[in-house]
């Protein structure tokens, strides 16, 4: 799909924007802006697209989008309820050039890959994203500064997207795009070829594949593979549901298969992360 540009809504006096999303679902469509972002998932679950990347996120994913990086965050067909959000986005010439701010820049061009931010940080995070919040004038820009420094200061970072990903940001590839991802959506459970979808775009199945694989850096069906076994994640430490079951809910009539591409992109089997996270919060 194509990411739309989004023009974000900077006062006049005001190089800093920050506020609190809040509706049904997370509606915005795949897009990107010149600003860098932070955005701290207050509320909600489901898909969380980055330039290459397909992510399950909940409440507490925190991530930091460099200048133009397409992202969007789509909730799961089950998801009811409020879709939350604190969100700071400011343009690039906010942070100067003295030498004091090298570690933010740093942060800033690592951002350019989208940096997913981790759980061990986030109380600390989080007060100083809702202290940018509070304030304004003078005050938003040196909170702002307080809580880059403090990302700065992190001694590791989890970059979103490939090293190679680099992004197409004509209208017609980010219209593309954002198709095949609420066909995804709506489809997944049951069986799609590649017919199916090349259908949806009026491209052929060649075509389609051609387009999709240098576009995401990766083939179609190892993006749907990712979906589904985020889908699959999920269900797996939130509910009591057999495996064999929610892999038919996930798309997969072999469990075999569900097992072998579960193991590929998480590293464990099912069961086995099923255990490790029950063993988790026993301790």
């Amino acid at each position: 799909m194509k990411p739309v540009l989004e023009k974000v809504n900077l006062k006049e006096l005001e190089t800093v924007h920050a506020f609190i999303y809040s509706k049904p679902t997370f509606e915005s469509p795949w897009h990107f802006h010149p600003e860098y972002e932070l955005t701290l998932i207050l509320k909600g679950s489901g898909i969380r697209y980055v330039g290459d990347d397909i992510s399950d996120f909940k409440e507490g994913d925190l991530v930091m989008l460099g200048s133009n990086l397409p992202h969007c965050w789509k909730n799961d067909q089950e998801h009811t309820g409020e879709s939350k959000s604190l969100v700071i986005q400011w343009p690039e010439k906010t942070i100067g050039d003295l030498p004091l701010f090298n570690g933010i820049k740093t942060l800033m061009t690592k951002s350019q890959r989208g940096l997913r931010l981790g759980a061990e940080i986030l109380n600390r995070t989080s007060n100083l994203m809702y202290k940018v919040l509070e304030s304004s004038g003078i005050q938003r820009y040196l909170r702002l500064i307080e809580l880059l420094d403090h990302l700065a200061e992190q001694a590791e970072h989890n970059f979103i997207t490939g090293a190679s990903y680099s992004y197409d940001l004509s209208s017609s590839t980010t219209n593309r795009l954002d198709t095949v991802q609420t066909f995804v959506k709506n489809r997944y459970k049951g069986k799609i070829r590649l017919s199916d979808v090349a259908d949806e775009l009026n491209m052929s199945e060649q075509a389609f594949s051609r387009f999709f694989s240098k576009t995401m850096n990766k083939p179609f069906f190892l993006f749907l593979n990712e979906y589904r076994v985020n889908i699959a994640s999920r269900m797996i430490l939130e509910t009591d549901l057999q495996m064999a079951e929610i892999a038919y809910k996930c798309g997969y009539d072999s469990l075999p298969f569900f097992y072998k591409q579960f193991k590929k992109l998480k590293g464990y089997t099912p069961l086995d992360f099923r255990k490790m996270y029950t063993h988790t919060t026993k301790h």
